[in-house]
């Protein structure tokens, strides 16, 4: 297993399986912790890394926590501990859709909500794989970054030397698998702002920038009760 990965695993656990004096897990208490979301070429990447540059905190992009969940996942015992460090995290919400659709019946399913959950407890800026959403109910800043399909894909072009009409249809592909990845997992549209405590549109400003507003934005947040009070997230 990556040891970069080990680490990660070892410091999830760690940190899930601590309490405060009432007995409950502290999750986005005291510690920095941003959710991001971000169309194709948005710039939510470069944001996260500036975002945790300035915290002083990791960021995890899509790609470590896919790879932290999947080599999880072929570690029985430690999926097993995950899930019981974890548990005390997940409300009734989590337990209901495991009755859903077919993704949620696979174990990949209830690890990538651990590791969710369980970065989450260490601090960090925790860009995609419905982050948003999972941490819905924790005091959680969570920011949605956005951008024209011509700018994005523009970005996209620049990025990967590819043709303009070649990144058009990359953002269009990746935007929507992602948007059907989170309507068939929560049920919601990934594109509802009220899902979100900032949308940022990025077609004229720079990562700094936006880095720079969201914590501001995020200075004046007042976090109250659970979005979803019923404990689980609405049918849309």
């Amino acid at each position: 297993m990556n040891p970069d990965i080990t680490r990660s695993i070892a410091a999830i656990m760690e940190c899930a399986s601590r309490k405060n004096q009432n007995g409950k897990h502290a999750l986005g208490q005291n510690r920095d912790v941003i959710a991001l979301s971000s169309g194709t070429g948005a710039g939510g990447k470069e944001v996260g890394k500036i975002l945790a540059g300035y915290l002083g905190v990791k960021f995890y992009d899509e790609e470590i926590i896919e790879g932290i969940a999947r080599e999880t996942h072929l570690t029985k015992n430690i999926l097993e501990l995950l899930d019981e460090r974890i548990d005390g995290l997940k409300g009734a919400w989590f337990h209901s859709i495991l009755t859903g659709e077919n993704l949620c019946k696979e174990n990949y399913c209830r690890n990538l909500v651990n590791v969710i959950l369980g970065l989450a407890c260490q601090g960090g800026v925790i860009l995609g794989r419905g982050s948003c959403f999972i941490l819905a109910q924790y005091p959680v800043f969570r920011v949605h970054i956005v951008g024209s399909l011509a700018k994005c894909a523009d970005r996209v072009a620049t990025e990967e030397d590819i043709p303009l009409d070649a990144a058009e249809q990359r953002v269009k592909e990746a935007d929507k698998a992602r948007n059907e990845y989170i309507k068939k997992l929560f049920h919601q549209n990934n594109n509802d702002p009220k899902h979100f405590d900032l949308v940022v549109n990025s077609d004229r400003l720079s990562p700094e920038h936006i880095a720079d507003f969201i914590l501001r934005a995020r200075k004046w947040i007042k976090f109250g009760g659970n979005p979803y009070p019923d404990g689980s997230f609405p049918t849309a």
